[in-house]
């Protein structure tokens, strides 16, 4: 009896490890070469910027859209300062992808401004748009250029956002001193309408103008000041920035074309993040780009000819990211591929 239990004791272990050495086979088979394992997470929250904001309404469209792609991850976003603060939550871990721009990329990785304590090497998504800013005054102000606004008070963003670093460097070059003032988008308009500042910077983002604009414009006349074309070329040395002009079609207060320097806005992940799955997140996004545009008109830039064109050529892109670009043919050789 005892022999008979042995004998099949012995089978049974002789027939685990053949099974096991086919399953491992299967397996090997069955993986591409290159791909990563499936993710296991099971959710996905992206940075996105304060509410109502460009950066607002991007990530929480890119987050419906995914969500109806995607059936073991579930993606969400959560309203921040911005860039700068993006920055911050992705390398402490609260969020897994965030809205940034060039000029907050720049000082992360030069631990300049508001990461002069430590240094972060965020990688680029994709991008999908680009945003600028124009500094506005009443009709009837005394400001007549730029440099009239030295000393005086102007509204200049949340602190910590992107637009706050781009407007603080930019009167840097220019040497002009004003006094800031930190305000989130949607109490901007009140302040400038009550007359509580001098001027404020009001928002353009693919060439068209902002809410708060229509807004403001809708309550007095103002004018529009022209930046000085000098300082928009350090702008775009500094912070690779592109150059843009605003038509003055969209308002009534623009008499002629606005000379201007354009932030791209782009998606940042941490260079951790799962190859396979920093692929599909860009596949699903810039291939159901017309998903995107039925949420909100503001992400008509979000196409196969333009995802790649707001990418920052110093900074890397994630791997995963890179790979679909190449698949597809959209790949600029000018953009530096993350490893």
């Amino acid at each position: 009896m005892f022999k008979r239990n042995k004998k099949l004791i012995v089978l049974i272990a002789v027939l685990i490890l053949v099974l096991s050495l086919v399953v491992g086979c299967a397996t090997k088979e069955g993986t591409s070469p290159g791909t990563s394992p499936k993710p296991t997470r099971t959710n996905f929250v992206f940075g996105s910027s304060v509410d109502g904001s460009y950066g607002y309404l991007v990530l929480e469209a890119m987050s419906s859209v995914l969500n109806k792609h995607f059936t073991d991850i579930r993606f969400s976003s959560v309203s921040t300062d911005g860039g700068s603060e993006n920055i911050f939550l992705l390398f402490n871990n609260d969020i897994d992808a965030g809205h940034s721009n060039n000029a907050d990329i720049l000082n992360a990785y030069m631990s300049e401004g508001p990461f002069k304590d430590k240094k972060y090497e965020p990688m680029q998504l994709l991008s999908y748009g680009a945003l600028t800013q124009i500094v506005a005054v009443r009709a009837d102000s005394d400001i007549k250029t730029i440099y009239d606004l030295k000393g005086k008070k102007v509204i200049v963003g949340p602190p910590g956002s992107g637009l706050e670093t781009d407007t603080t460097r930019y009167f840097g070059f220019a040497d002009i001193d004003i006094v800031p003032v930190n305000l989130a988008i949607p109490e901007t308009a009140d302040a400038f309408i009550s007359g509580r500042a001098d001027a404020a910077l009001l928002l353009f983002r693919n060439g068209q103008p902002y809410p708060l604009n229509m807004e403001v414009e809708a309550a007095m006349e103002i004018r529009y000041l022209p930046w000085d074309p000098k300082i928009n070329k350090m702008m775009m040395d500094a912070t690779a920035a592109t150059p843009g002009i605003i038509s003055p079609d969209v308002s009534p207060f623009m008499n002629e074309p606005m000379e201007v320097y354009m932030n791209p806005m782009i998606l940042l992940v941490r260079p951790d993040l799962e190859e396979e799955l920093a692929y599909s997140i860009t596949k699903t996004l810039v291939e159901n780009v017309e998903e995107l545009k039925a949420i909100t008109p503001h992400l008509q830039m979000v196409a196969p000819e333009n995802v790649t064109k707001g990418l920052v050529a110093k900074f890397p892109v994630h791997p995963g990211a890179v790979r679909y670009y190449k698949e597809t043919g959209i790949w600029e050789d000018r953009l530096t591929a993350g490893k």
